[in-house]
């Protein structure tokens, strides 16, 4: 009798070392599976790393799992060339992201076809968000350069909150501004491309370049499926 409870007490304990580091294994193995994928899709991306964690482990096994994270730099995705974007999922495909771009990259984010500004460009500008081109006033078209802050909304539609405007081309720079401030409230100043697996919901100025916060459907933008 005493020899099969030590033989029970074996076989628990070899369970239970089995099964710790099984916890302690799996999502390394996971983790570094997942970097390689998206090395060998993105061979010209640097820093890549991946981390993943489920409890218990074993569900990884079913593509399961609590948390993913992935930090890459210097990948180009969708034709946007990112400095670093990091994506974060607790469900297979969906995801949110955040990344870093520079200015003229994240024009690539935007279709521009019903933009009420006419050949538009973005920089920055003393760590502000500046917004150039031309307006069709309805009385006019006048050369605008407008600071401020872009703001997402619907996740689609990306309007301009501009804090400073200055006209050229016209001489009532006083009324030109006043319906270019009435024309940004009430309309988009950009639209999210249809084809691309993002939404925003966030755009910031930090020193050279523009932090990007949203959401992502992994599997279409990264092209790789676990």
């Amino acid at each position: 009798m005493r020899r099969g409870w030590k033989v029970l007490i074996i076989v628990v304990l070899v369970l239970v070392v089995v099964w710790v580091a099984s916890e302690i294994a799996l999502p390394k193995i996971a983790s570094s599976y997942i970097a390689s994928k998206v090395k060998n899709k993105y061979p010209q991306a640097q820093n890549v790393s991946a981390s993943v964690s489920a409890f218990p482990a074993i569900r990884l096994a079913f593509k399961d799992y609590s948390s993913l994270d992935i930090k890459v730099s210097g990948i180009t995705i969708e034709n946007i060339n990112f400095k670093t974007i990091q994506l974060k999922s607790n469900k297979w495909p969906d995801g949110t992201f955040t990344a870093v771009v520079t200015p003229s990259e994240i024009m690539r984010f935007f279709s521009t076809t019903h933009s009420y500004v006419l050949n538009p460009a973005l920089s920055l500008s003393n760590g502000k968000i500046q917004v150039s081109g031309q307006m069709n006033l309805g009385y006019a078209t006048a050369g605008i350069t407008a600071t401020g802050n872009l703001t997402p909304k619907s996740g689609k539609q990306v309007f301009f909150d501009p804090a400073d405007i200055t006209v050229t081309g016209i001489r009532s720079t006083a009324q030109a501004q006043s319906v270019i401030r009435q024309i940004m409230a009430s309309d988009p100043v950009f639209v999210i491309r249809d084809n691309l697996p993002f939404t925003v919901t966030a755009v910031a100025a930090s020193n050279d370049a523009l932090v990007v916060r949203g959401q992502v459907d992994m599997e279409k933008a990264l092209k790789v499926k676990l």
